[in-house]
């Protein structure tokens, strides 16, 4: 029988206003929204510092772990004990600290210098050499049908009126003119708080990798304040959960990145592709997409080489797809599969849900996470699978 004690009184006012509360989110939808965007944007610093710790953390970890190993090994031919008190080195932090914001920024300035001067340039022989490579696969498209006589006059005697295709294309650069110019501002001030947030992240995320061990601890003690020990201990547990499948998989992803690209640079060489470095660096930049990443990468390809020759384009299109396959089925499982333990559809699902949500960030964080809700429905599944086998034992 239900008693009104106290306790349980509690628990029917915490469900009364969990219900009002709800309702009111419901009927107010577009405050709701406001109301987290606008926390959103407040808490933008902090959760562009939290995102650059953690990727900076990645190579970070790895240094400090390379340096902690050969002071071991320095000590142990000493003949001293391994066991090593861990003692905080804020010297070889900051030095980690530095490597890791090198390796960060190098990367993004190789992949800006190199792929997009090429990709302008690119444009640029297009806007000039467009009537020359359309007579040049006008010619080869007739030369492949001459023996289909109607075909082969029709695509001879085309022309296409260049004067018109100009006007065209001026009235809709005229058209977008007051758009672009109206935004202007509204970009000016977007791209100056975007620099700014992004600067304060970094000065977040900084200080967050110096006391990252103070913060996981403060963490903890926190938890374990708020919540019942079981509570508590299952909070962290999902944490650590979280914490190896986020690090596993970007650096996993990282690798197999550097390898995708690596390959694509030595088969065009091999078969003396032009822009081989620029297409080779922006198919391992985009290859950090899961899926769609190298797709985007192999049409930006294209373009760059249908330029100069297009039957080379096509030949490109033919190398990256036989590259896929080799990286979806022997790089891709070793490297990445293995840390994250998802399922190939559930990958493909996860990264077109993050797509649609949050953009290519989503298509980034959206395989972890799936990851996470996996491995935590299948250890669920098989605990219960697990009592339901012992009662029937």
């Amino acid at each position: 029988m239900f008693e009104l004690s106290p306790k349980n009184l509690k628990k029917i006012l915490l469900i009364i206003t969990y219900a009002i509360v709800l309702c009111l989110a419901l009927l107010n939808l577009d405050v709701v929204f406001k109301v987290f965007s606008y926390l959103f944007n407040l808490l933008k610093p902090f959760l562009y510092g939290f995102c650059l710790a953690f990727i900076l953390n990645i190579p970070l970890s790895k240094f400090e772990g390379m340096i902690k190993n050969r002071k071991l090994k320095k000590k142990a031919k000493q003949k001293e004990s391994k066991n090593i008190p861990e003692k905080k080195n804020t010297k070889l932090r900051v030095l980690g600290i530095i490597v890791s914001l090198l390796i960060f920024i190098g990367i993004i300035c190789l992949t800006m210098f190199l792929v997009i001067p090429e990709i302008i340039n690119t444009f640029n022989i297009f806007k000039e050499n467009i009537p020359a490579a359309f007579a040049k696969c006008q010619e080869w498209l007739a030369d492949m049908m001459s023996n289909y006589p109607d075909i082969f006059e029709k695509i001879r005697s085309y022309t296409p009126d260049w004067q018109a295709i100009d006007t065209d294309i001026t009235n809709v650069i005229k058209n977008a003119a007051a758009g672009i110019i109206g935004g202007s501002i509204r970009f000016i001030i977007g791209l100056f708080s975007g620099v700014f947030n992004f600067f304060m992240g970094l000065v977040f995320a900084i200080y967050m990798l110096m006391q990252k061990e103070t913060l996981v601890r403060q963490l903890k003690k926190l938890v374990n304040a708020c919540v019942s020990e079981s509570k508590a201990s299952k909070l962290l547990y999902i944490g650590k959960i979280t914490n190896n499948t986020f690090k596993k998989f970007f650096g996993g992803q990282f690798v197999e990145a550097v390898l995708l690209g690596t390959l694509c640079f030595i088969g065009m060489q091999i078969f003396r592709m032009p822009y081989a470095l620029t297409i080779s660096v922006l198919i391992g930049v985009t290859a950090l997409i899961p899926v769609f990443g190298a797709f985007f990468g192999t049409a930006i390809g294209a373009i760059l080489i249908l330029a100069v020759n297009p039957m080379q384009a096509l030949w490109f299109v033919v190398f990256i797809i036989v590259l896929q396959q080799i990286d979806g089925n022997l790089i891709y499982p070793k490297i990445v599969g293995d840390s994250v333990g998802l399922p190939g559809i559930w990958v493909m699902l996860a990264v077109l849900l993050g797509g649609n949500s949050l953009g290519i960030i989503g298509m980034l964080v959206a395989v972890p996470i799936a990851s996470v809700i996996y491995k935590l429905i299948q250890e669920k599944v098989n605990k219960n699978k697990s009592i339901e086998q012992m009662k029937v034992e």
